[in-house]
């Protein structure tokens, strides 16, 4: 082993750092990250090729013995959702333990990055509770659960880590006498320094949850006497912050945060409810019958509004601990894309704003000349931390644009604008969406919005995206002279002209009704119902999302065709709309497969 001083290092943070083959078996490649009292880097064990996360512990005895402890605890547990230890060694310097090396951020990474759906919190947390579970039956107590040990691979597969504090119920089992754990984050006994059970990871479990579910942590304290103070006058109550939620759920960690550590529930009834939860949202509804089922911990389980899956994987761990597979090249192109794609994701509200700033503020002359690209570029620049005010501000854009049209039209736009504004205040990210619905038209892929809408885990909010995409869709190109099916389009296209000099809000209102007709009403209805049911569709997996994907795209596109045929008499444009929807078609077969490859390359490929 080669060990040198570094710079300086600060306090609590170990001055000798080794490097290049330690113990005779491991090569460090880089640093991961230092704490006060380990170094973890990526490295490869030259017994097995593998590539590891390795931590280099000081042979300081305190640290010995914690050492030792979470050696001990760790190599008692067989659990996909806990990161495994592979081995350990020793020198005269440093205690080596290698464990898998998981690629990707820690949870509050995630949540900062707002790149996880509140079901996908749900089941987050589920899985943290199902490791905590099988920890528990092995007599292990964690002791710090927090979102920094919680880690979420490249590809969404959880894993829980850092048991270097845990609290084993054997006779011979070691437990330093100080206070260990994270403030933030510890239950009301362990601040007094009782003895401690398992109902203190499911306090901080619970918290996790609320904390992302809220986007706060009352309990946040600089010191144990702050913290104890505020255990002793802060009640939390997730069903009063978040009543919007299922009843399962704020129900069950109001339990699991109460100041009696008997009365918390079990790991496994905070895992049920959590999972009953977010299936509820998932399928669009408040709650979900006490009568019905739960899913089972699939090791496969897709989380429909991300490319990540905050679930654990249950595949043989021995097997995986034993057999080392490499993924093709294909796969490894697939789980790369899925990767990249998640990483993008918080961005896409910024682009939705700024394409559709543009389409907005570009489609009447009004503005001068590059007006509208420096209105959607700083609407952007707010959307990266305020979507829903950027939505409001492009809206908002958008009035005196309709009043140069027609005076009447003002008042009438800004009151829908407001209203839209208000009922889209919890998923703001979406408050443009539906003027994307004329650009999926356009390029012949209609189904692809009402899939786009269908992202959202609000029932109500996907109906309100979906019609709302609808009347877009009508509007924006019958305006434009284009024909389309739902609406008399030389009406529409002359609308323009008819507005000319009409003050009268009333009458300005009446002319863009008649000239829109029946046919967009009823198209808003048919994409409000896809919308919402497009859950269910993506839910599906195997045969039955083909089944689902065929009934879905199939009533879509026949009702589509249908509204001409009853309005007119006429059948119009049946290619374009039959390509649509192959469209949507294709980018369900697409994600589902992507899916599926990517675990694969990630767990079990050969």
């Amino acid at each position: 082993m080669t060990v040198r001083p570094l710079r300086s290092a600060p306090h609590g943070v170990p001055p000798l750092f080794p490097e290049g083959i330690v113990a005779d078996r491991y090569r460090i490649i880089e640093t991961i990250g230092v704490g006060g009292s380990a170094t973890v880097f990526e490295a490869e064990d030259l017994q097995t090729g593998e590539l590891v996360a390795l931590k280099a512990i000081p042979a300081e005895e305190k640290l010995r013995r914690r050492a030792r402890r979470e050696m001990q605890a760790v190599s008692s547990l067989d659990h996909g959702a806990i990161v495994r230890m592979l081995s350990n060694a020793e020198d005269e310097n440093y205690i080596f333990v290698s464990f898998e090396l998981v690629r990707g951020n820690d949870l509050s990474v995630v949540l900062r990055e707002k790149r996880l759906e509140e079901s996908e919190i749900l089941r987050a947390v589920a899985a943290v509770c199902d490791a905590l579970e099988h920890a528990h039956a092995r007599g292990v107590i964690h002791r710090d659960v927090k979102p920094g040990n919680i880690l979420l691979r490249e590809d969404g597969i959880l894993k829980l880590t850092d048991f270097g504090i845990a609290q084993m119920d054997h006779p011979d089992a070691t437990v330093d006498e100080s206070l260990l754990g994270t403030l933030s984050y510890m239950a009301p006994e362990q601040v007094r320094g009782e003895m401690l059970t398992g109902s203190v990871d499911v306090w901080a479990a619970a918290l996790v949850a609320y904390e992302a579910l809220t986007r706060k942590n009352p309990y946040r304290s600089k010191n144990p006497v702050e913290l104890a103070e505020k255990h002793r006058k802060l009640r939390l109550s997730l069903r009063s912050e978040r009543p919007d939620l299922p009843e399962a759920v704020t129900k069950m960690i109001d339990r699991a945060l109460d100041l009696d550590n008997q009365r918390r529930p079990l790991p496994s009834q905070l895992r049920d409810a959590l999972l009953r939860g977010a299936v509820a949202m998932e399928r669009g509804g408040a709650e979900l019958d006490s009568s019905s089922e739960l899913p089972p911990m699939e090791p496969r389980v897709r989380l429909r509004k991300r490319w990540l899956r905050a679930v654990p994987d249950l595949i043989d761990g021995h097997r995986e601990r034993h057999e080392r597979a490499e993924p093709d090249g294909q796969s490894q192109t697939e789980a790369r894309l899925v990767a990249a794609l998640t990483r993008l994701q918080p961005h896409w509200p910024v682009a939705l704003t700024a394409v559709s700033s543009v389409f907005l503020l570009g489609a009447l002359p009004f503005y001068p000349t590059g007006w509208p690209l420096v209105i959607a570029l700083l609407a952007a620049l707010v959307a990266l931390r305020l979507p829903l005010l950027a939505g409001a501000l492009v809206l908002a854009a958008t009035i005196p644009l309709l009043g140069n049209l027609a005076f009447g039209l003002a008042p009438s736009g800004a009151l829908i604008a407001v209203a839209w504004v208000l009922l889209m205040a919890r998923d703001g990210r979406r408050v443009l969406l539906p003027m994307l619905a004329p650009l999926c038209a356009l390029c012949f892929a209609w189904s692809l919005y009402p899939l786009l809408a269908g992202s959202s885990p609000r029932a109500y909010i996907r109906g309100a995206v979906g019609a709302a995409g609808g009347l877009a869709m009508a509007g924006a190109l019958g305006l434009s002279g284009y024909g389309t099916p739902f609406s008399p389009t030389p009406q529409l296209a002359t609308l323009g002209t008819q507005f000319a000099g009409a003050d009268d809000v009333i009458a300005t209102t009446a002319m863009v009704a008649a000239a829109l007709g029946f046919g967009p009403l009823v198209l808003a209805a048919l994409w409000a119902a896809l919308a919402i049911t497009a859950p269910l569709v993506l839910a599906a997996s195997g045969r039955a999302l083909a089944v689902a994907a065929g009934l879905w795209l199939g009533l879509g596109t026949l009702a589509t065709l249908a509204i001409p045929v009853v309005l007119t008499g006429a059948l119009f444009a049946p290619i374009p709309i039959v390509l649509g929807a192959g469209a949507a078609g294709i980018v369900i077969f697409v994600r589902s497969r992507s899916l599926d490859t990517a675990v694969e390359a990630a767990v079990d490929s050969k």
